[in-house]
Protein backbone atom coordinates (compact mmCIF):
# COMPACT_ATOMS: atom_id res chain seq x y z
CA UNK A 1 0.00 0.00 0.00
CA UNK A 2 2.77 2.38 0.86
CA UNK A 3 4.39 1.56 -2.53
CA UNK A 4 1.51 2.00 -4.23
CA UNK A 5 1.09 5.73 -2.31
CA UNK A 6 4.52 6.49 -3.33
CA UNK A 7 4.07 5.31 -7.20
CA UNK A 8 1.14 7.89 -7.14
CA UNK A 9 2.85 10.43 -5.84
CA UNK A 10 5.24 10.31 -7.87
CA UNK A 11 2.67 9.88 -10.94
CA UNK A 12 3.90 6.51 -12.03
CA UNK A 13 0.37 5.59 -11.60
CA UNK A 14 -1.60 8.44 -13.00
CA UNK A 15 0.76 9.50 -15.82
CA UNK A 16 0.71 6.03 -17.50
CA UNK A 17 0.74 6.30 -21.16
CA UNK A 18 -1.59 5.44 -23.61
CA UNK A 19 -0.58 2.76 -26.29
CA UNK A 20 -1.79 4.19 -29.52
CA UNK A 21 -1.50 3.50 -33.55
CA UNK A 22 -1.81 6.60 -35.44
CA UNK A 23 -3.05 5.96 -39.04
CA UNK A 24 -2.26 9.12 -40.74
CA UNK A 25 -2.52 10.84 -44.55
CA UNK A 26 0.27 13.78 -44.39
CA UNK A 27 0.55 16.46 -46.47
CA UNK A 28 2.63 18.76 -45.28
CA UNK A 29 4.33 21.35 -47.93
CA UNK A 30 4.32 24.69 -49.10
CA UNK A 31 1.28 25.90 -51.56
CA UNK A 32 -1.06 26.02 -49.29
CA UNK A 33 -1.78 21.73 -48.57
CA UNK A 34 -3.84 20.79 -45.67
CA UNK A 35 -0.80 20.25 -42.42
CA UNK A 36 -3.48 19.51 -39.72
CA UNK A 37 -2.26 15.93 -39.93
CA UNK A 38 1.10 16.94 -39.17
CA UNK A 39 0.49 19.15 -36.13
CA UNK A 40 -2.13 16.22 -34.71
CA UNK A 41 1.26 14.00 -35.10
CA UNK A 42 3.43 16.52 -33.81
CA UNK A 43 0.97 16.57 -30.85
CA UNK A 44 0.86 13.49 -30.13
CA UNK A 45 4.75 12.68 -30.10
CA UNK A 46 4.70 15.37 -27.42
CA UNK A 47 2.49 14.02 -25.16
CA UNK A 48 3.32 12.24 -22.03
CA UNK A 49 0.10 10.64 -22.18
CA UNK A 50 0.27 8.90 -25.26
CA UNK A 51 2.48 5.65 -26.15
CA UNK A 52 2.63 5.74 -30.07
CA UNK A 53 3.54 2.21 -31.31
CA UNK A 54 3.49 2.89 -35.05
CA UNK A 55 2.80 5.02 -37.81
CA UNK A 56 0.94 3.84 -40.64
CA UNK A 57 0.36 6.10 -44.03
CA UNK A 58 -2.99 5.66 -46.17
CA UNK A 59 -4.14 7.78 -49.37
CA UNK A 60 -6.13 11.01 -48.80
CA UNK A 61 -4.94 14.56 -48.70
CA UNK A 62 -1.93 13.73 -50.76
CA UNK A 63 -1.09 10.63 -53.07
CA UNK A 64 0.65 7.98 -50.78
CA UNK A 65 3.76 8.27 -52.79
CA UNK A 66 4.17 12.06 -51.17
CA UNK A 67 2.05 11.13 -48.44
CA UNK A 68 4.68 8.05 -47.01
CA UNK A 69 8.03 10.44 -46.95
CA UNK A 70 6.10 13.13 -45.18
CA UNK A 71 4.65 10.99 -42.82
CA UNK A 72 8.63 9.62 -42.41
CA UNK A 73 10.13 13.20 -42.26
CA UNK A 74 7.40 13.94 -39.35
CA UNK A 75 8.42 10.67 -37.43
CA UNK A 76 12.44 11.25 -37.61
CA UNK A 77 11.69 14.89 -37.07
CA UNK A 78 9.14 15.09 -33.96
CA UNK A 79 8.75 11.28 -33.15
CA UNK A 80 10.48 8.74 -30.63
CA UNK A 81 13.90 6.73 -31.55
CA UNK A 82 13.44 3.71 -33.61
CA UNK A 83 8.99 4.36 -34.48
CA UNK A 84 8.70 2.96 -37.78
CA UNK A 85 6.24 4.22 -40.28
CA UNK A 86 4.43 1.90 -42.65
CA UNK A 87 3.36 2.56 -46.11
CA UNK A 88 -0.92 1.48 -46.56
CA UNK A 89 -3.19 1.44 -49.11
CA UNK A 90 -2.99 3.81 -52.12
CA UNK A 91 -6.55 3.60 -52.88
CA UNK A 92 -9.87 2.90 -51.81
CA UNK A 93 -9.63 -0.45 -53.56
CA UNK A 94 -7.38 -1.33 -51.93
CA UNK A 95 -9.58 -2.59 -49.24
CA UNK A 96 -8.17 -5.90 -48.28
CA UNK A 97 -5.24 -5.88 -49.84
CA UNK A 98 -2.54 -6.36 -47.17
CA UNK A 99 0.02 -3.95 -47.31
CA UNK A 100 3.30 -3.21 -44.87
CA UNK A 101 0.45 -1.27 -42.94
CA UNK A 102 -2.14 -4.03 -42.79
CA UNK A 103 0.78 -6.01 -41.49
CA UNK A 104 2.48 -4.58 -38.96
CA UNK A 105 -0.81 -2.79 -37.53
CA UNK A 106 -2.22 -6.69 -37.40
CA UNK A 107 1.67 -7.55 -35.69
CA UNK A 108 1.13 -4.88 -33.27
CA UNK A 109 -2.45 -6.10 -32.07
CA UNK A 110 -1.37 -9.34 -31.14
CA UNK A 111 1.34 -8.33 -28.96
CA UNK A 112 -0.84 -5.60 -27.29
CA UNK A 113 -4.05 -3.48 -26.92
CA UNK A 114 -4.44 -0.47 -28.54
CA UNK A 115 -6.27 2.59 -29.47
CA UNK A 116 -6.33 3.74 -32.94
CA UNK A 117 -5.91 6.79 -33.92
CA UNK A 118 -7.64 7.58 -37.85
CA UNK A 119 -6.89 10.41 -39.49
CA UNK A 120 -7.83 9.75 -42.94
CA UNK A 121 -9.80 7.00 -44.99
CA UNK A 122 -10.28 3.71 -43.11
CA UNK A 123 -8.63 1.60 -46.07
CA UNK A 124 -6.02 0.56 -43.59
CA UNK A 125 -7.99 0.08 -40.07
CA UNK A 126 -10.49 -1.60 -42.51
CA UNK A 127 -8.28 -4.09 -44.08
CA UNK A 128 -6.75 -5.28 -40.66
CA UNK A 129 -10.61 -5.65 -39.63
CA UNK A 130 -11.63 -7.58 -42.23
CA UNK A 131 -8.92 -9.76 -42.72
CA UNK A 132 -8.00 -10.73 -38.95
CA UNK A 133 -11.65 -10.62 -37.36
CA UNK A 134 -10.07 -11.88 -34.27
CA UNK A 135 -7.92 -8.85 -33.46
CA UNK A 136 -11.18 -6.98 -33.19
CA UNK A 137 -11.11 -7.32 -29.50
CA UNK A 138 -7.76 -6.21 -29.66
CA UNK A 139 -8.44 -2.32 -30.16
CA UNK A 140 -9.41 -0.54 -27.23
CA UNK A 141 -11.61 2.16 -29.42
CA UNK A 142 -10.74 3.69 -32.79
CA UNK A 143 -10.65 7.34 -32.65
CA UNK A 144 -11.90 8.97 -36.17
CA UNK A 145 -12.07 12.19 -37.52
CA UNK A 146 -15.26 11.58 -39.37
CA UNK A 147 -19.18 12.11 -39.41
CA UNK A 148 -22.35 14.43 -39.30
CA UNK A 149 -25.68 15.44 -38.05
CA UNK A 150 -28.53 15.62 -40.29
CA UNK A 151 -28.38 18.98 -42.61
CA UNK A 152 -25.08 19.81 -41.29
CA UNK A 153 -23.33 21.93 -43.90
CA UNK A 154 -19.87 21.88 -43.97
CA UNK A 155 -18.13 25.49 -44.50
CA UNK A 156 -16.68 28.31 -42.45
CA UNK A 157 -19.47 30.99 -43.25
CA UNK A 158 -22.59 31.15 -45.19
CA UNK A 159 -20.30 32.80 -47.97
CA UNK A 160 -17.90 30.12 -48.13
CA UNK A 161 -18.44 27.08 -50.12
CA UNK A 162 -19.51 23.77 -48.51
CA UNK A 163 -16.62 21.11 -48.58
CA UNK A 164 -16.52 17.23 -47.98
CA UNK A 165 -16.55 14.79 -44.94
CA UNK A 166 -13.42 14.12 -46.67
CA UNK A 167 -11.61 11.04 -45.07
CA UNK A 168 -15.15 9.21 -44.82
CA UNK A 169 -15.76 9.88 -48.00
CA UNK A 170 -12.75 8.63 -50.24
CA UNK A 171 -13.71 5.34 -48.70
CA UNK A 172 -16.97 4.83 -47.25
CA UNK A 173 -17.02 0.82 -47.78
CA UNK A 174 -14.24 0.94 -45.47
CA UNK A 175 -16.26 2.81 -42.99
CA UNK A 176 -18.67 0.00 -43.51
CA UNK A 177 -16.69 -2.50 -42.66
CA UNK A 178 -15.71 -1.23 -39.28
CA UNK A 179 -18.99 -0.53 -38.43
CA UNK A 180 -20.26 -3.73 -39.12
CA UNK A 181 -17.38 -5.16 -36.94
CA UNK A 182 -19.16 -3.05 -33.95
CA UNK A 183 -15.85 -1.86 -32.76
CA UNK A 184 -15.51 0.79 -30.05
CA UNK A 185 -15.77 4.36 -32.17
CA UNK A 186 -15.07 7.76 -31.24
CA UNK A 187 -16.40 10.37 -34.24
CA UNK A 188 -13.83 13.75 -33.84
CA UNK A 189 -16.16 15.31 -36.84
CA UNK A 190 -16.04 18.60 -38.77
CA UNK A 191 -18.44 19.95 -35.97
CA UNK A 192 -15.98 19.90 -32.96
CA UNK A 193 -12.61 20.90 -34.73
CA UNK A 194 -15.06 23.83 -36.49
CA UNK A 195 -14.84 25.79 -33.02
CA UNK A 196 -11.80 25.58 -32.95
CA UNK A 197 -8.96 28.12 -34.31
CA UNK A 198 -5.05 28.44 -35.33
CA UNK A 199 -4.77 31.88 -36.80
CA UNK A 200 -1.26 34.12 -38.00
CA UNK A 201 -0.56 35.10 -34.13
CA UNK A 202 -0.47 31.31 -32.99
CA UNK A 203 1.89 30.02 -35.49
CA UNK A 204 3.99 33.17 -34.88
CA UNK A 205 4.34 32.22 -31.23
CA UNK A 206 4.78 28.55 -32.40
CA UNK A 207 7.70 29.91 -34.66
CA UNK A 208 9.83 31.17 -31.57
CA UNK A 209 9.26 28.18 -29.72
CA UNK A 210 11.09 25.32 -31.68
CA UNK A 211 13.54 25.98 -34.67
CA UNK A 212 12.44 22.07 -35.86
CA UNK A 213 9.20 23.06 -36.27
CA UNK A 214 9.62 25.89 -39.03
CA UNK A 215 9.10 23.54 -42.17
CA UNK A 216 5.84 22.63 -41.14
CA UNK A 217 5.16 26.30 -39.71
CA UNK A 218 6.10 27.37 -43.65
CA UNK A 219 3.13 24.98 -44.81
CA UNK A 220 0.78 26.11 -42.29
CA UNK A 221 1.08 29.49 -42.95
CA UNK A 222 0.53 28.96 -46.76
CA UNK A 223 -2.30 26.87 -45.36
CA UNK A 224 -3.86 29.65 -43.23
CA UNK A 225 -3.67 32.02 -46.70
CA UNK A 226 -5.35 29.40 -48.56
CA UNK A 227 -8.33 29.58 -45.51
CA UNK A 228 -8.10 33.49 -45.61
CA UNK A 229 -8.65 33.97 -49.50
CA UNK A 230 -10.58 30.96 -50.74
CA UNK A 231 -12.80 30.01 -47.56
CA UNK A 232 -13.22 33.55 -46.25
CA UNK A 233 -11.53 32.54 -42.57
CA UNK A 234 -9.64 34.54 -40.23
CA UNK A 235 -7.35 31.11 -39.92
CA UNK A 236 -8.17 27.58 -39.87
CA UNK A 237 -9.73 24.58 -38.17
CA UNK A 238 -6.75 21.95 -36.95
CA UNK A 239 -9.48 19.18 -37.85
CA UNK A 240 -6.95 16.31 -36.72
CA UNK A 241 -5.44 17.36 -33.90
CA UNK A 242 -9.06 16.90 -31.82
CA UNK A 243 -8.85 13.31 -32.57
CA UNK A 244 -5.62 13.14 -30.98
CA UNK A 245 -6.53 15.62 -28.07
CA UNK A 246 -9.70 13.51 -27.20
CA UNK A 247 -7.37 9.79 -27.23
CA UNK A 248 -4.87 11.84 -24.90
CA UNK A 249 -7.43 12.65 -22.36
CA UNK A 250 -11.28 12.55 -22.95
CA UNK A 251 -11.98 14.92 -19.69
CA UNK A 252 -13.81 17.64 -20.76
CA UNK A 253 -14.86 16.29 -24.48
CA UNK A 254 -18.70 16.87 -24.72
CA UNK A 255 -19.70 13.25 -26.63
CA UNK A 256 -22.97 11.36 -26.79
CA UNK A 257 -23.57 8.37 -27.99
CA UNK A 258 -25.82 8.15 -31.26
CA UNK A 259 -26.70 5.74 -34.17
CA UNK A 260 -24.17 6.06 -36.65
CA UNK A 261 -25.15 4.72 -40.54
CA UNK A 262 -24.28 5.69 -44.05
CA UNK A 263 -26.86 6.91 -45.96
CA UNK A 264 -26.90 8.08 -49.65
CA UNK A 265 -27.90 11.49 -50.06
CA UNK A 266 -28.09 14.14 -52.65
CA UNK A 267 -24.39 15.98 -52.67
CA UNK A 268 -24.71 19.57 -50.80
CA UNK A 269 -20.93 20.59 -52.13
CA UNK A 270 -23.04 20.89 -55.81
CA UNK A 271 -25.17 24.02 -55.93
CA UNK A 272 -28.77 23.53 -57.44
CA UNK A 273 -31.36 21.03 -56.97
CA UNK A 274 -31.00 16.84 -58.34
CA UNK A 275 -27.95 16.13 -60.15
CA UNK A 276 -24.96 14.08 -58.31
CA UNK A 277 -25.54 11.39 -54.86
CA UNK A 278 -22.77 10.87 -52.31
CA UNK A 279 -22.42 8.93 -48.81
CA UNK A 280 -22.71 10.62 -45.94
CA UNK A 281 -22.12 9.24 -42.11
CA UNK A 282 -24.78 10.30 -40.47
CA UNK A 283 -25.40 10.26 -36.50
CA UNK A 284 -28.43 10.77 -34.87
CA UNK A 285 -30.75 10.07 -31.78
CA UNK A 286 -32.48 6.90 -31.24
CA UNK A 287 -33.60 4.28 -28.73
CA UNK A 288 -32.36 1.53 -31.37
CA UNK A 289 -28.08 1.58 -31.34
CA UNK A 290 -28.04 -1.55 -34.02
CA UNK A 291 -24.75 0.70 -34.67
CA UNK A 292 -23.38 3.30 -32.31
CA UNK A 293 -20.48 5.81 -31.66
CA UNK A 294 -19.30 8.23 -29.34
CA UNK A 295 -20.12 11.38 -31.59
CA UNK A 296 -17.85 14.74 -29.94
CA UNK A 297 -19.78 17.84 -30.55
CA UNK A 298 -17.54 20.06 -27.67
CA UNK A 299 -13.95 20.66 -27.13
CA UNK A 300 -12.61 21.30 -23.62
CA UNK A 301 -12.41 25.20 -23.27
CA UNK A 302 -8.54 24.74 -22.54
CA UNK A 303 -8.07 22.70 -25.75
CA UNK A 304 -6.50 25.57 -28.32
CA UNK A 305 -3.85 26.52 -25.23
CA UNK A 306 -3.30 22.81 -24.10
CA UNK A 307 -2.66 22.27 -28.34
CA UNK A 308 -0.49 25.41 -28.43
CA UNK A 309 1.77 23.78 -25.32
CA UNK A 310 1.77 20.42 -26.70
CA UNK A 311 3.01 22.16 -30.04
CA UNK A 312 5.60 24.45 -28.22
CA UNK A 313 7.28 21.10 -26.34
CA UNK A 314 5.56 23.02 -23.13
CA UNK A 315 3.27 20.12 -21.74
Amino acid sequence: MKAMLLMLMAGGLACASVPVWIDTDPSVARGGHEVDDGLALVQAFHSSALKVRGVSVVFGNAPLSAAFPIAQRLVRDFGPPGLKVASGAASANDLGVETDASRALAAALRREKMTIVMLGPATNVATVLRNHPELRNRIKKIVAVAGRRPNQRFSTSSRAPAFRDFNFELDAPSFQVLLDSHVALVLAPWEISSKVWMRGADLANLRSSDVSLAWVLDAAEDWLVYWQDSLAAEGFNPFDTLAVGYAISPDGFRCDRLQVRIEELPDDTVAGPGGRRKPYLLVRRSIVLQQAALYCSEAPASFHDSLLRLLAKHE
